[in-house]
């Protein structure tokens, strides 16, 4: 005897099947979890290790040194700048105070050489002024001396070119 099974019915391949159920994912990432062995604190296992403990306070205090070595390395440098700049500094001001006395002497010497000129000067002024005024005596009393003379006739009739000009013939007549 052959038993029946029922059989399934197979449905052609071009029809439409239903969407499975939605299933939740929390379901799947709380068994994640929970398949992955939980993993101790740190505290937890420095307390179990001492000698990770020792290896960790060593790292950080080398990590502490080094920085500040870099700190002190940093602020040496700068300070070193500071002190280059405030000799650069001191070094600026002596030479502008050198600057300033070589103009203040040689202010002093062409102080000195205008005083020395302007004293040349009005010695000269009075020297000439002098000389002037003794010129002008002399031509004073050459104009009055040669208005007393035949040459004043001369000069008035324009015969001063001629030579012995001032100077009357035996005939009473100018020569010419």
């Amino acid at each position: 005897m052959t038993s029946v099974a029922p059989a399934h019915r197979v449905e052609p391949p071009m029809t439409h099947t239903p969407d499975p159920a939605p299933t939740s994912q929390a379901p799947t990432v709380d068994s994640a979890v929970a398949e992955r062995p939980a993993r101790p604190r740190l505290r937890d296992q420095i307390a179990e290790n001492p000698l990770a403990s020792l290896a960790v306070g060593l790292v950080l205090g080398l990590f502490t040194l080094l920085g500040t070595v870099v700190i002190s390395l940093l602020v040496f440098a700068l300070n070193g700048f500071d002190d280059r700049f405030d000799r650069l500094e001191a070094r600026m001001d002596r030479l502008e105070a050198k600057v300033d006395a070589g103009f203040a002497e040689q202010g002093a010497q062409i102080a000195e050489l205008d005083a020395r000129l302007t004293g040349q000067i009005a010695e000269l002024d009075a020297r000439l002024t002098g000389q002037i005024a003794d010129l002008d005596r002399k031509l004073t009393a050459l104009i009055a001396h040669l208005n007393a003379t035949a040459a004043v006739d001369a000069a008035l009739e324009h015969r001063l070119l001629v030579p012995g000009a001032g100077t009357l013939e035996s005939e009473g007549e100018p020569p010419g």
